[in-house]
């Protein structure tokens, strides 16, 4: 298999685990503390199309965020050192990690009162796209 196919590979596996895992996770938060407005709106019709449109988008952001990053770790690879770490890129970690700090800082605003989810969510995208997602890369790269 080339190695771009590889990379694309890389990212729809990081991609379909961090969709997996949110989707499944936000499907609890709805079950069981439901916000208002959809409580208020499941009495009034299905909610179904909502629930399904919400999943295969989130699903396919997902996998497209993660096709993208890993292309960015191969890119931020330096070929000297082929093997498997705790961060194969640092730069690209330090990237990882600074958006989400950017990001976290909007959504503990408007989530305040989900922080331990949302707390889980972010440590869950930094393990997957900042430490798995380049060290599958150097895996199908150099394996």
């Amino acid at each position: 298999m080339e190695e771009p196919l590889r990379t694309l590979v890389v990212g729809m596996i990081g991609g379909g685990l961090m969709g997996m895992i949110f989707v499944g996770h936000l499907a609890l938060l709805l079950v069981f503390n439901p916000p208002n407005a959809l409580r208020k709106r499941a009495v009034e019709s299905s909610v179904t199309k909502l629930v399904t449109i919400t999943t295969i988008v989130t699903y396919l952001i997902w996998n497209l965020l993660a096709i993208f990053m890993s292309f960015a770790a191969q890119a931020t690879l330096s070929g000297s050192d082929p093997r498997i770490s705790l961060a194969p890129s640092p730069a690209y970690l330090l990237v990882v990690v600074f958006v989400t700090l950017v990001l976290a800082i909007p959504a503990f605003v408007f989530f305040r009162d989900r922080k331990n989810h949302l707390l889980g969510e972010l440590a869950l995208f930094i393990g997957i796209f900042g430490f798995l997602i380049p060290n599958m890369v150097v895996a199908v790269q150099y394996g």
